[in-house]
């Protein structure tokens, strides 16, 4: 195996869930060479790593956390499998041996990127990436140089009702208003509508007094993201805003434009592209992998990226 290689099963041998990225953090900073670390805590023990290595204003940022879900480390000729091949371990690995090689570089490596986003909002709030710094995030892309993105806004819809005896004629239900108001929304047409999480009532044998329901939507440009809010704002229900985060394009890059469908940690970071190995779609799955041959080829498009920005 390779270096790369070898490094990428050991991260993915540490367990990293969004939340409890503390030993991997440890373990990032014990295999960084040459550089300024800082820990820089977001909230409780979670922390942000900050390395510098010479007076340069070029980045490379990596998020530490993955989703939830043990998938059996595994490797044949072509690939390696395990929860965080591909989303984002390999990118870690990738920033810590091309940034152990250049004399000149700056990583970020950040938690909660599947959740909340809480380490790259309090790197931006520091202002950690200057406004006229440059940033590589190290995502999935098929070695695609990404310079925009769709918008995210997730919301939770609340209804309410009156608990009963499932008996009665007349019902006041939380769970059958929600669908209602479910079908309504679905007809919006709203790109990438995906409702994700749906909750609600008490028993079988029980009128639901509540239900909530958690959406999200990726709007492709602003002005269908503003027509979304206006049209959140108007629903006859409680709704709770998550995330909303506008859509995307760095056009100060000197790259074509290239909007992803995914969201990234571009959105907080002003001169950013997104670029990586690996499919996207293995990301989150049960069969998650990243090519070995890809893997390997990572390292070296880094670098040339890095140097043509």
């Amino acid at each position: 195996m390779t270096t790369i290689e070898k490094l990428l099963v050991k991260l993915i041998k540490i367990p990293s869930f969004s939340g409890s990225e503390g030993k991997i953090g440890n373990f990032i900073v014990s295999q960084l060479r040459g550089f300024k670390i800082r820990k820089q805590i977001v909230d409780g023990k979670r922390f942000n790593i900050i390395a510098r290595k010479g007076n340069s204003r070029k980045w490379f940022v990596a998020h530490m956390d993955t989703v939830a879900g043990n998938i059996p480390l595994k490797i044949d000729s072509q690939n390696i499998f395990g929860r965080g091949a591909c989303d984002n371990k390999q990118s870690i690995a990738a920033s810590i041996i091309v940034g152990n090689q250049l004399t000149d570089i700056n990583l970020l490596f950040t938690v909660g990127e599947e959740f909340d986003f809480a380490g790259a909002k309090k790197a931006k709030r520091s202002g950690i990436i200057g406004k006229k710094d440059s940033a590589i995030i190290q995502e999935p892309t098929n070695f695609e140089i990404i310079t925009g993105q769709r918008g995210v806004i997730t919301f939770t819809v609340q209804t309410a009702g009156k608990a009963a005896h499932s008996s009665v004629d007349k019902q006041n239900s939380a769970i059958q208003k929600l669908i209602s108001m479910l079908y309504f929304l679905e007809k919006k047409k709203w790109t990438a509508f995906n409702v994700g999480l749906i909750s609600g009532g008490i028993a079988g044998n029980i009128v639901s007094d509540r239900a909530e329901a958690t959406i999200v939507v990726r709007p492709d440009n602003i002005s269908e993201y503003d027509r979304i809010n206006r049209e959140l704002r108007r629903l006859d229900a409680k709704v709770i805003i998550k995330n909303d985060f506008k859509p995307i394009i760095n056009d100060a890059m000197p790259f074509p434009v290239k909007i992803g469908k995914g969201f990234s940690e571009i959105a907080f970071f002003k001169n950013s592209i997104k670029f990586g190995a690996g499919n996207i779609k293995f990301a989150h799955s049960d069969n998650e992998q990243i090519s070995r041959t890809d893997l390997n080829i990572l390292l070296e498009r880094l670098i040339d990226l890095i140097q043509s920005i």
